[in-house]
């Protein structure tokens, strides 16, 4: 790393700072130590008289705020490996992949990231080796072990809980571990023993988990699949619906626009996580492309993502125009969802009908909203972190960009990107 002390400008063809105002056009940013200092023209931005700055121009570039992916499983591998599967390999080995996975997602621009769900104590120890420098990677947001039924959605990570008290229980012992937020699994989902379209929880177990984590002034995400979860989550008072597939029990998809109203009026947020499906499609389409022969299972597991897909993005364009809160979570690195690419979420919800200027605002100030750090992390402004993402070109012309960092700033300092991350 290096512009760690002292007066560093940043110039650029444009600013975008996070917030959707219209870009600033032939922009520079003055950053002191590790805190932005000014932001304007770049006519109007200098050191203060008497002090030095190093200048970097990165000329026909856009600065954005450091992106926020606001739902990470740093313990998966994305390759296609199922959770059961990843999970058997143990604490240790996944401990190391996920010290690894947090530097490739600092590198690729996510400077900020709400890790949600992973094994035992390992998030908190990544957090930890974070805080205390020994490895690279995001400010963090910690869930711990998403907590789940008896063979509920990812039970191998250790977080069984039944019944009000057992529930409150596991609340109370991650608060005291240091979760910043409870993650609940009110349906199942990947996982062998799960059922996807049934809710898991019961609503006096649902409330009881909300209720232990507000009192703490912690917030709650469930992953809901079907919309009798969605329903009991909303009843509860859940602050973020994750995946919100809109299904009846037996997996048909069915948009519910009085639940849809529902959340809109609630205030609560929707983290759809679109690419985890399309990452899939183009597996097989890869696969296509390069002559491998696809498995008669394997091509009916296509065509009913395919379907699935075309699904979610009504369900997400309908939810948009409800005026729902949505925002940009990968869920990388699970399914076909390699870490360091979280900004393909992004891309993803364009097919739903989002601009891409609005999909650019769901990647950073309304992700660092709707996990609870929209004070410090999602926006560029003065007296904030100075954790700055240099692209090329236009992201408002082209989000292809977001994968192409030129340049990563943290607190300030300038990272010495991996190779295959720098453009």
């Amino acid at each position: 790393m290096s512009d760690s002390t002292g007066f560093t400008i940043l110039t650029a063809a444009r600013i975008l700072d996070g917030s959707g105002a219209p870009p600033l056009e032939d922009a520079a940013v003055l950053v002191e130590g590790s805190a932005i200092s000014a932001i304007g023209r770049r006519d109007e931005i200098r050191a203060p008289d008497g002090a030095t700055a190093t200048t970097h121009d990165y000329g026909n570039a856009t600065i954005l705020p450091g992106l926020v992916d606001g739902h990470t499983h740093l313990v998966g591998i994305g390759d296609g490996t199922r959770g059961d599967d990843a999970a058997a390999q143990g604490d240790d080995l996944l401990l190391l992949r996920a010290g690894a996975h947090a530097r490739v997602i600092l590198h690729s621009g996510v400077t900020t990231i709400r890790e949600n769900g992973s094994m035992r104590g390992v998030a908190f120890s990544v957090r930890e080796a974070i805080r205390r420098g020994i490895i690279e990677g995001p400010r963090m947001v910690v869930a711990g072990r998403a907590v789940t039924i008896t063979g509920g959605h990812l039970h191998y990570f250790g977080g069984e809980a039944d019944g009000v008290v057992g529930v409150r229980q596991a609340v109370r012992q991650l608060l005291k571990e240091g979760a910043d937020f409870i993650k609940i699994m009110s349906s199942g989902g990947s996982t062998r023993t799960s059922h996807p379209y049934r809710p898991a929880f019961t609503p006096e177990e649902l409330g009881a988990m909300v209720d232990e984590a507000h009192r703490a002034d912690r917030l709650t995400a469930a992953h809901s699949v079907p919309n009798a979860a969605i329903e009991a989550c909303l009843d509860a008072g859940v602050d973020m619906i994750i995946h919100a597939t809109m299904s009846d029990p037996d997996g048909t998809y069915r948009y519910r626009p009085d639940l849809a109203n529902r959340i809109a009026s609630a205030g609560a947020w929707v983290n759809p996580t679109m690419h985890d499906l399309r990452g899939w499609i183009r597996h097989f389409e890869d696969e296509r492309v390069a002559g491998r022969p696809i498995s008669p299972a394997d091509a009916a597991l296509d065509a009913n993502l395919r379907q699935t897909y075309d699904e979610k993005v009504d369900c997400v364009r309908r939810l948009h125009q409800a005026g729902v809160r949505l925002m940009a979570g990968s869920d990388s690195a699970w399914g076909r969802f390699p870490a360091g690419h979280g900004w393909l979420e992004m891309d993803a919800l364009t097919d739903a009908g989002l601009s891409r200027a609005e999909a650019i605002v769901a990647g950073t100030s309304a992700s660092a909203e709707s996990i609870g750090v929209g004070e410090i992390a999602g926006r560029l402004a003065v007296g904030r972190s100075a954790d700055i993402l240099v692209v090329p070109g236009d992201p408002i012309s082209d989000l292809r960009v977001l994968g192409r960092p030129q340049a990563v700033y943290q607190a300030g300092r300038r990272l010495h990107l991996a190779r295959g991350v720098d453009a």
